[in-house]
């Protein structure tokens, strides 16, 4: 810095030649010139270092707060999300092939009552446990199933309060918002996790919200979660084609994924509490003969 401030400032050879002297400009110049060029290479710096931090670091933070917004919402919802084993039961059922293993469920009330998909039980099992978040298995029994929305009531008898998440209200569900989808279907202490967006509010006749979030029958009867933690609804097949009870391999495989709103679910659950099975309704239409 010293270096260059004496060179604009010291005498001119040349200019000296021809008669022109450069006048004295006194040490406060100096001074002055000196805090000047500082200040502007310190703003220029600031600058390049601004830019540097909004496209660098600026991401970067991002990410993390995204990741633990994340971490946060499983972490609330996760003491309501149990694993649901099934024994026996039906291999086939019409030309859909039932396999082995473990569902998910979800804690809709204190005393024990669990909604799941009704995917795992078209097998009509002879025997089911539930596994709570604690890790002690306890033995369920059906209360009740709701045919159109492809879910069922299950009941346990558990040694204490269940904990019960909170509920995403239908009027707040938006196109493009977060949504966490988590099942229990391994032996492991955590939930398994897909993360994608809500893609559609009013899909299958309105029962039901749309997700790129990946739905299989790894996560069905699990909820699909907003980035607070709250359950926006419960995992589950439905089919958008009109006919199919259970929508196929090929759905969430293309990235297509439905959720019943938790909502829609506990204004039906007094009903499904007193063992009623729910159907969608039908319409006839006919012609009078003449």
């Amino acid at each position: 810095m010293s270096r260059f401030v004496d060179y604009i400032t010291q005498r001119n050879p040349s200019r000296e030649r021809e008669g022109a002297v450069a006048p004295d400009l006194g040490p406060h110049f100096h001074r002055s010139l000196t805090v000047a060029a500082r200040f502007v290479i310190a703003l220029v710096y600031t600058t390049a270092l601004l830019a540097y931090v909004d496209n660098g670091f600026a991401d970067d933070d991002l990410s993390l707060r995204e990741q633990k917004a994340f971490q946060a919402a499983i972490a609330r919802v996760a003491p309501s999300v149990v694993r649901i084993e099934t024994v026996g039961g039906r291999d086939r059922v019409g030309d859909l092939k039932l396999e082995d293993g473990a569902t998910t469920g979800l804690v809709v009330g204190q005393e024990g009552w669990i909604v799941s998909s009704a995917f795992h039980f078209l097998r009509r099992p002879d025997s089911i446990l539930v596994r709570m978040p604690d890790g002690t298995r306890k033995p369920a029994k059906l209360a009740a199933t709701d045919h159109g929305r492809m879910i069922v009531l299950l009941s346990v008898e558990a040694d204490g309060p269940t904990a019960v998440p909170e509920t995403v209200p239908r009027g707040e569900i938006r196109v493009g918002q977060w949504a966490i989808a988590l099942g229990r279907t391994f032996e492991s202490d955590r939930p398994n996790v897909s993360v994608g967006i809500v893609s559609a509010v009013s899909r299958i006749g309105g029962r039901a919200v749309q997700t790129d979030a990946a739905a299989s029958p790894n996560n069905y009867g699990g909820p699909l979660v907003d980035i607070r933690g709250r359950v926006i609804g419960v995992l589950t097949p439905l089919s958008p084609t009109p006919g199919e009870k259970v929508g196929r391999v090929e759905w969430y495989d293309s990235g297509i994924g439905f959720a019943v709103p938790l909502e829609d679910i506990l204004k039906i659950l007094p009903r499904l509490r007193q063992s009623e099975d729910l159907y969608a309704g039908l319409l006839g239409v006919g012609f009078a003969g003449r």
